[in-house]
């Protein structure tokens, strides 16, 4: 029903429009070719009797007569646009009207030999079509005759037809609709079943099946949209089964996978792809010259889509941080034809350092026990062929034997410590420590360097400190570590400073000591195994190497951060932070 009406009434609307249209330029057409016919014949007449030979008052005359005659204004205007005689205005008045040389219509009648403008005098406060013309005298153009015909005639005609149009048109919209509502009634309720029926279609409900009784061709479509239905929810339910399993696959892969077009443009990503490359957003649509500025990549794709050939590429990605990918490049297309590329992309970054930490561990190790194991070695052999030795000299092999033999123990229960720490990320079983009774114990072992001055320990912890939970062992290896490092660095009599501070839900332990300092360009190994700042003067004062990563796994084990604030020359300070109960 709704649509007869919008269909009769945009008819309507047209057919008014368009006939209006073409009735107003019609009659304006017509008035228009009587008007210059009659003006003709007046240019004539005055070119006869010589008009622009008349004085003002004889030409204001004659304009008055020839208007009078048409029933229309007509207008004199000499050759240098001077108004010489008006119908509709008095001779006493001429002298007061402007020049009207540059009145469009003069202006296009001295030009083409006729003028037309539409437009509002002020002089008779009217809306007036004027047409002009020359005439001429025996000798030359004297000048023009305009006459100015209201436009309101034309106007109130039009307005007269386009009423009976609207009329018409209005008897023919009843007629439409009327016509429309009888015959469309149980076609548009069919049709209104079967939208409902589309609707749900399109909502994923495929159970909607259209009534096809009647025999016509609305029968015939729905026929078409139940095979339709049949078919779309076969290949829907195939679509939406292939999407979950290729999502799982993706969204369970570590590898980061990139799919772009013909045009090298990214059409998918999975998670890992912007975990690998710490991407906060999409990037499809992107170009990959735009997301990548590795030359050596850019170029495995060029070659895999020009080549048709898969490429294996490696390279550093050097931001946010330094990572060593391997990119795995396939064409995707059957034949000449390229439809994209296909990128899976292997973070080897990890692999790349357990490879360096293996070789530089076992490097380390080597290292270590080579040295004790060739001094016994020396000294056994010197022992043994040595039949003069004095007693004393072989008491003092046999006490660097021992010594040797004492590191190399220490060593190894550092090595098998670490190994627990590294085998177990977190602590099976935590219980409330008192940091302060922890760093009393620690004092302990060493009173009696303490004691006999060769350091001064300055323990600062609050009263109300909260207790950590933890395993109370493993938190006193750290301090005593920590603080042991500070003996051996912190040089002759200095103070070593034990703090501890509360930082909103964590607390933060600093050891600090007055010694040589770190430089700032080592500061970052640290905590690596076997790793020393200067190794000549670390192996002189004993440890194995292993201190420092032993604390950073324990503080990692419970929770917390370890971290160094040095310069150099002016001693170095440890925190590490625990979670507070």
């Amino acid at each position: 029903m709704a649509a007869h009406f919008f269909v009769g009434l945009a008819m309507l609307l047209f057919m008014v429009s368009y006939l209006s249209y073409r009735l107003e330029n019609y009659f304006e057409d017509k008035f228009e070719n009587r008007w210059a016919k009659e003006l003709a014949v007046v240019s004539d007449y005055a070119s006869t009797l010589g008009v622009g030979l008349f004085s003002e008052t004889r030409a204001d005359a004659w304009a008055g007569r020839t208007g009078k005659l048409l029933g229309l204004r007509v207008t004199l205007i000499n050759s240098d646009g001077k108004v010489i005689g008006d119908s509709r205005v008095p001779l006493n008045e001429l002298e007061a009207l402007e020049n009207h040389a540059d009145r469009p219509e003069i202006v296009a009648a001295r030009n083409s030999g006729f003028g037309k403008s539409l437009r509002f005098s002020t002089t008779v406060n009217l809306n007036l079509l004027y047409l002009a013309v020359p005439f001429n005298t025996a000798q030359n153009q004297a000048g023009f005759v305009r006459i100015a015909v209201p436009y309101s005639e034309i106007a109130e005609t039009l307005g007269e037809i386009r009423m009976l149009i609207w009329l018409a048109s209005g008897i023919g919209l009843i007629l439409v609709i009327g016509i429309g509502f009888v015959s469309a009634r149980s076609m548009t309720a069919r049709l209104h079943t079967m939208a409902g029926a589309a609707q749900q279609m399109a909502q994923g409900d495929f159970s909607q099946k259209m009534v096809t009784t009647g025999g016509d061709e609305i029968s015939e479509l729905g026929e078409a949209l139940n095979q339709m239905s049949s078919d779309l929810e076969h290949h829907v339910t195939g679509i939406k089964t292939e999407r979950d399993q290729l999502e799982a696959i993706l969204n369970s892969m570590i590898e980061g996978v990139l799919v772009t077009d013909e045009a090298d443009n990214v059409l998918l990503t999975n998670p890992s792809f912007q975990k690998i490359f710490h991407l906060d957003k999409t990037v499809a649509g992107r170009s990959v010259r735009e997301l990548f500025r590795d030359v050596k990549l850019l170029n495995a794709f060029y070659e895999c889509r020009d080549h048709n050939k898969s490429v294996q590429v490696t390279f550093e990605l050097h931001t946010p941080a330094k990572k060593t990918l391997q990119a795995q490049i396939a064409r995707l297309g059957k034949g000449q034809t390229c439809s994209g590329l296909l990128v899976v992309f292997h973070d080897l970054t990890r692999l790349k350092h357990l490879e360096q930490v293996r070789s530089d561990f076992i490097a380390n190790v080597s290292h270590e026990l080579r040295t004790p194991l060739t001094a016994i070695k020396g000294y056994i052999e010197t022992l043994i062929d040595a039949d003069t030795l004095k007693r004393e000299q072989a008491d003092m092999f046999l006490a660097k034997v021992q010594k040797h033999t004492d590191k190399m123990t220490m060593l190894i229960t550092d090595l098998l410590h670490l190994s627990k720490l590294e085998s177990n990320d977190k602590p099976t079983s935590k219980e409330d420590i008192d940091l302060r009774q922890i760093v009393q114990r620690v004092a302990e072992a060493f009173s009696s360097i303490i004691e006999n001055g060769q350091i001064n320990l300055q323990i600062d912890f609050p009263e109300e400190l909260p207790a950590v939970q933890g395993v109370p062992a493993e938190i006193e290896t750290l301090l005593q570590n920590l603080i042991e490092n500070a003996i051996k660095y912190g040089g002759d009599k200095k103070t070593i400073y034990v703090s501890a501070r509360l930082q909103k839900n964590e607390i933060h332990v600093s050891v600090r000591d007055e010694g040589i300092g770190i430089p700032t360009e080592e500061q970052p190994r640290i905590f690596e195994r076997f790793y020393r700042v200067d190794k000549g003067r670390s192996r002189e004062m004993g440890g194995t190497g292993l201190g420092l990563s032993i604390v950073k796994h324990i503080v990692q084990r419970h929770g917390g951060r370890i971290w160094l604030e040095s310069v150099l020359g002016k001693g170095a300070t440890f925190t590490f932070s625990l979670p507070g109960k």
